[in-house]
């Protein structure tokens, strides 16, 4: 799994250096305040607050930050605002809509740490992207992962859809809640056809049962 790891921290690193037109995104934290802001990103407070119209903070959100000639915080997440439109509101839906079995489930498996769900489906069977988001990989050289795509989310959240059989969508694309963006397959280490999926926020793996709605039949 260090390769995922990997793919995403050079996916954070890519998305903290677009700059567009007259500013970018950033992703809210926990103690933020807009004098903490302005002395962060070098620009006036005045103008965060015009461009933002006083909203409140919450951690999570999106937060505009005019153009500025300062140097924007390493560690903070944040997005070209031409990007900014197609990070949806982080409600997700099912991965496989033509099975809503799970054949290994998150945590703890045959003696190491299973980072996804895996979802038992015919081959050829559609993928679905789970939420609006831009892919900041699709491919096949992570190895086991097979014909893997990863797309970027709102809130720091990512979706990764492993083995596919074939990958229908290219990095720095938009794609949409319920778009078609793979098949179901058995490329890289796997047993049978099925979709590997994962939910991390930043590099760190979540349980995806917490984040799709899941009904089992």
């Amino acid at each position: 799994m260090r390769a995922i790891v990997i793919i995403l921290a050079i996916s954070l690193l890519a998305l903290s250096c677009s700059h567009v037109g007259s500013g970018q995104y950033v992703q809210i934290r926990k103690g933020d305040t807009y004098k903490r802001l302005a002395k962060e990103f070098r620009v006036e407070e005045w103008s965060l607050k015009e461009a933002n119209k006083s909203k409140s903070l919450k951690t999570g959100d999106w937060f505009f930050v005019p153009q500025n000639r300062g140097i924007m915080g390493a560690s903070r997440y944040r997005m070209p605002a031409s990007t900014a439109q197609y990070m949806a509101s982080g409600r997700y839906i099912w991965p496989v809509p033509s099975s809503s079995r799970i054949s290994s489930g998150f945590g703890k498996r045959w003696g190491r740490h299973h980072d996804g769900i895996d979802i038992p489906a015919r081959s050829g069977s559609h993928i679905v992207s789970v939420d609006d988001g831009v892919v900041v990989y699709s491919g096949r050289e992570l190895g086991a992962y097979g014909n893997i795509t990863v797309i970027a989310h709102k809130n720091g959240i990512f979706s990764v859809y492993a083995h596919a059989k074939k990958n229908y969508t290219n990095k720095g694309q938009k794609v949409h809640r319920g778009q078609v963006i793979a098949l179901v397959g058995t490329t890289g280490r796997s047993t049978g056809p099925h979709l590997h999926f994962e939910v991390r926020r930043n590099s760190k793996a979540l349980n995806p049962k917490n984040f799709v709605s899941y009904k089992k039949r």
